[in-house]
């Protein structure tokens, strides 16, 4: 570096200017060696007053922001804040949490934050590091920090009184000695009170009672005045500083426009303040709880105000507070001359419908110029909407009932949605029958026959009390017999049956019951008579058919198709042989959809199957299968494989077993093996059509109870009429 000549001009060109070809202006790092790694010197040396926590020679290999990542020094402590505002108190006392962050050596200060206190709480000290007091480059370090000792932040003074037990073992570790945690100091500091206690404590009023609120309902009567009357009134009482507003209550469409508040809040007084009192004289006394209650009087300014009523927490208030227990609400009087005003407005009588869309639509046109969707039931729709596999939906087979022979034979299937009571009707083609089957009716609301269409409301409809087994429902002029039920509507009207008498066991039961008591020697002769009936190798069991004819002779039109139906699946005396035609059924929709789709890969079906299995159990969980069966392309819908899984074979776990679904797949031979030939005729001739995918999941045959066994021991135990035969025998 070049010394400039002082006898020179400082201008340009008379010196040497020292940067001429110099190319890195950096200023030069200090690295350092660690495991062969040039890194960064943490700390320069001379910068701390401690540069380190270890002796010399044997510091750690890592840095200090390595090796002390996320430890951090939790201390304790509290600073005294003085106060100005408040004679009983000089001081306050502030709690506050110091953190130590032992990477970089910062520190955090934090006070913890608390409702209603009045203060700007949180964070105090934001994370850096802090100098100690009258010095420039030395910084608070964990020496400086221990229970007892004062440290002095930014001109704060903080005692620390405890610490955590990380913070305790890590100390102890480096040598230093914490001594047990002090005890905080009392939260105000108290001057010392020459003057009297004072009566009222505002502050701690506040604190007890915020949002506290007692609410009355009343009313003043103001019918003395010309054009007065009387005036619903909600009085609201602050308990927090005994201020008392008061709000108007206007009945809807009364003509009057209600002002903002009737009594801004306030402390009320119990009367007019006189001209001394509002020139500094002596304060008249406000209300208090103690002066409210039901029946009571309050002067508003002179307006003679009634309480007649109070909510639920005002009484409770009142049962605690003054032990009160009668809260007889008192009846408003009657305003004469306001009876001709009436409140509530007359339902508008409507148009008779004209026939243009559904009779909600058609009200909502007529009540307002721009109309808008009718409400639903909602509630309903949430309770009765499809969830997971429970459809809420009740599917019957139903026959028409007409002198035509050809209409006679056709095959419907009427379903009735529980969300909304609407019903649509399928029919089930046959071929080479001339009706092309499919959608029947639409979904909608089926209004029952011989009511008049064109009138303001709407006419009664079916409702699911109607849907059962035997009942004849006329729709659009056609007269529908149902003649079965799906499982999953049985099952339903079963699980309901006090919503549903025709499903309910025990008024059926009943009713048997006081039709054989109300006969002579009807029971002893019912059951002597149909005791021969019985199988001869089980004496309980009884033939279904025989079961029914015996109901028949007692009961005559008594009973309903649906209740000879619930009764033969309560005592059903061979549990499972009676869903036997419902796999053939489901089978053989099965083979239709397979046979339509043009589906042949049983060998591929076989192999996932085997592959699935890693055990060898021969079983596969349910889940399991239906995501093979999607994997190997299976033309079938939800519902149809859902039918096809429950009636496979299953082991006491409930898993599947995968030999009867290959077998219950194999379609080289004949569909049906287990019927006849009428048998099987009747159940191939039900295969939906083509088009027909509303209708794939019956499962169900016309002869539904045809076969099978009764328990008929268990439905005499259950009738209880032994003492009749006792009392005609004697």
């Amino acid at each position: 570096m070049s010394v400039r000549n002082p006898r020179l001009p400082l201008l340009p060109g008379y010196g040497t200017n020292p940067m001429i070809g110099k190319t890195s202006f950096g200023v030069r790092p200090v690295f350092t060696t660690i495991g062969k790694v040039n890194m960064l010197v943490d700390k320069a040396e001379g910068g701390n007053r401690v540069p380190s926590l270890y002796c010399r020679k044997q510091a750690p290999d890592l840095p200090t922001w390595i090796m002390y990542d996320k430890n951090i020094l939790h201390f304790q402590a509290y600073f005294q804040q003085s106060l100005h505002e408040m004679r009983s108190a000089s001081h306050i006392l502030r709690k506050v949490e110091i953190f130590f962050f032992l990477e970089d050596g910062t520190i955090k200060v934090m006070e913890p934050r608390t409702e209603n206190s009045g203060l700007s709480q949180g964070t105090l000290i934001s994370r850096q590091r802090i100098r100690l007091p009258f010095s420039y480059d030395v910084y608070y370090d964990v020496l400086d920090l221990n229970i007892g000792r004062e440290v002095t932040f930014f001109g704060k003074v903080f005692k620390i009184v405890n610490c955590d037990n990380f913070t305790r073992v890590f100390m102890n570790r480096l040598g230093i000695n914490v001594p047990d945690p002090i005890p905080w100091p009392d939260a105000i500091e108290r001057a010392p009170n020459t003057a009297k206690p004072p009566k009222h404590r505002p502050f701690r009023q506040f604190l007890d009672f915020d949002r506290q609120v007692l609410r009355f309902h009343g009313y003043w009567d103001d019918r003395e005045t010309e054009f007065g009357i009387i005036h619903l009134l909600e009085i609201h009482y602050f308990l927090a500083d005994d201020t008392i507003e008061i709000k108007e209550e206007l009945p809807p469409n009364s003509g009057m426009e209600a002002g903002p508040m009737f009594l801004k809040r306030m402390r009320l007084p119990r009367k007019i303040p006189s001209h001394i009192e509002m020139t500094g004289g002596p304060k008249c006394p406000s209300y208090t709880p103690a002066d409210l209650s039901i029946g009571a009087v309050i002067n508003v300014f002179g307006r003679k105000v009634v309480l007649i009523d109070c909510d639920p927490f005002t009484k409770e208030y009142y049962r605690v507070t003054y032990g009160f227990d009668s809260f007889t609400p008192l009846p408003v009087p009657k305003d004469e001359g306001t009876e001709c005003i009436s409140t509530n407005v007359a339902d508008r009588k409507l148009p008779p419908w004209n026939g243009y869309g559904s009779y909600d639509d058609s009200a909502e046109n007529c009540r307002t110029v721009e109309p808008k969707p009718p409400h639903k039931d909602f509630i309903k729709f949430l309770h009765k909407d499809r969830v997971g596999f429970d459809s809420h939906t009740l599917r019957f087979a139903a026959r028409l009932i007409t002198d035509n022979p050809e209409d006679s034979t056709r095959y419907f299937i009427l379903k009735y949605f529980l969300c909304d009571d609407t019903i649509g009707i399928f029919e089930l083609g046959e071929r080479n029958s001339g009706f092309k089957g499919g959608k029947f009716f639409r979904r909608d609301k089926m209004y029952l026959p011989d009511v008049d269409f064109f009138v303001p409301k709407e006419p009664p409809a079916y409702t699911d009390k109607d849907m059962w087994v035997g009942n004849e429902v006329i729709i659009n002029k056609h007269r529908f017999r149902l003649i079965a039920a799906d499982e999953y509507a049985l099952r339903y009207l079963e699980l309901h049956a006090d919503e549903y008498p025709m499903a309910n066991i025990a008024l059926i039961m009943d009713k048997i019951r006081r039709t054989l008591a109300s006969q002579e020697n009807g029971y002893k002769n019912f059951v002597a008579k149909y005791m021969e009936a019985v199988l001869p190798n089980k004496k309980e069991l009884m033939t279904v058919r025989c079961f029914k004819q015996a109901l028949k002779e007692i009961m005559c039109e008594k009973m309903t198709e649906h209740e000879f139906l619930t009764l033969i699946r309560h005592f059903r005396g061979d549990p499972g042989q009676e869903k036997s035609p419902r796999r053939e059924m489901i089978r053989s929709l099965v083979f239709s959809d397979l046979t339509r789709g043009l589906w042949d890969d049983r060998e591929r079906l076989k192999e996932a199957l085997l592959h699935a299995d890693a055990n060898g159990l021969g079983v596969l969980p349910a889940p399991r299968l239906r995501q093979l069966l999607r994997a190997n392309r299976l033309p079938i819908n939800n519902d149809l494989m859902d039918c096809m899984l429950q009636v496979l074979k299953k082991d006491d776990d409930c898993n599947i077993v995968y030999d009867d679904l290959m077998s219950f797949l194999d379609f080289q031979t004949r569909p049906v093996y287990n019927l006849s030939e009428s048998d099987y005729q009747k159940v191939i001739r039900h295969a939906p059509p083509l088009k027909d995918t509303e209708c794939k999941i019956w499962s169900e045959t016309e002869s539904v109870i045809q076969e099978g066994y009764v328990n008929w021991n268990a439905f005499l135990c259950q009738l209880n009429l032994e003492h009749l035969v006792k009392e005609q025998t004697q």
